[in-house]
């Protein structure tokens, strides 16, 4: 081969390097998350075990939206309106149930693979069925997909992975305990775990293990519901993000009486939604009504005004291998994180 076609094909190979690193750009950095932590530099006196309580994913499918702006009487008479409502139904679709499981299976897998890099070794509750915290709970086992739990999203629960819930109720939905349930799941879910969901108790009874708390939740769509001068709208579209993050790191509880308090701890949360690009084209919707208007003579006796109402529904379409990877690298790269942190920690140093 010639000389001037060898520096062209390197060329070549290098611009097409540089491009395909600034497509797969770093998004999970210490700029996007906040990082709590107490005593975290005494995490390597603690039990070389980690125990993982909790490890859910939340994958936004469907949203809904529904606006109305009420009609009457107009001021000085005369003239009546009748209601306005808007409505706006947009879905995911390209992406199945089962292939969901399958990403958040290797997500946990994975996880699991680099806390054992730590030379750790890593329980769930299939482990420890008689543990006490648990004596009044119900056991679940993974892989589990429950569409009850917040709704429009899917909750999906590993293989291999067991956790244990106060009950299930009869529409399916989980519940945990009261602290922990105020808000609904949407928002208790992804705040701070170090008080609310009983981790410093469940270290205690295992004899001051690491104990894991971990949920992650990936809306695709956003829904912007609005009225003004006697119309409504709703305007949607897809906009995939990694919207909250959490990974909690506990070890052993206070020694304070009746205090919930961890001994140490290291939390991690993605402080803003990070935008995950390349599945889903732009795409945006609308639905609109506008009042209906009727003037009434003072000599009828009677009158109607005609309600209006305007129903969308609307998909966003995207490449399941598209999904999987990119959704899958944000994912992977926050637990990753999580663990430098914790690789931290278990080194004797202060966690910042």
């Amino acid at each position: 081969m010639k000389p001037d076609r060898i520096l062209i094909k390197i060329g070549a190979t290098i611009i097409a390097l540089i491009f395909s690193l600034q497509m797969h750009a770093q998004l999970i950095t210490d700029k996007v998350i906040d990082v709590g932590q107490m005593g975290s530099k005494d995490l390597n006196e603690a039990p070389k075990k980690v125990f993982i309580k909790n490890f859910k994913v939340y994958y936004q499918m469907i949203a809904e939206a529904e606006k109305t702006i009420h009609g009457g009487r107009q001021f000085g008479g005369g003239s009546y309106t009748g209601d306005a409502t808007a409505r706006l139904a947009v879905g995911v679709e390209g992406i199945e149930p089962e292939e969901l499981q399958q990403l958040t299976n290797k997500l946990y897998n994975d996880y699991v693979a680099k806390l054992k890099s730590l030379g750790l070794e890593v329980y769930n509750s299939r482990d420890y069925k008689d543990l006490e915290s648990f004596a009044d709970d119900e056991l679940l086992d993974g892989p589990r997909i429950n569409e009850e739990q917040v709704e429009g999203s899917l909750m999906v629960v590993p293989d291999g992975f067991s956790y244990y819930v106060k009950r299930v109720t009869k529409k399916g939905k989980e519940k945990g305990s009261f602290i922990s349930n105020l808000g609904g799941a949407e928002n208790s879910e992804f705040l701070s775990s170090i008080y609310h969901k009983g981790l410093p108790k469940v270290s205690k009874d295992l004899d001051d293990m690491i104990v894991v708390d971990v949920a992650i939740n990936v809306p695709s769509i956003y829904l912007d519901p609005k009225s003004a001068l006697g119309t409504v709208k709703i305007k949607g579209g897809a906009n995939l993000r990694m919207e909250n993050a959490r990974a909690t790191y506990v070890s052993g509880k206070s020694p304070k009486p009746g205090a919930a308090a961890p001994d140490k701890y290291i939390e991690v949360m993605l402080k803003e939604p990070v935008q995950i690009s390349g599945v889903f084209a732009e795409q945006e919707f609308k639905s609109q009504a506008k009042k209906q208007v009727t003037t009434v003579p003072s000599y009828a006796s009677f009158f109607s005004v005609a309600n209006s109402k305007v129903e969308l529904s609307n998909t966003i379409a995207c490449k399941s291998e598209d999904y999987t990877r990119e959704v899958g690298n944000a994912m992977t790269e926050f637990l990753n994180l999580s663990i430098d942190k914790l690789k931290i920690g278990l080194s004797g140093e202060k966690v910042k």
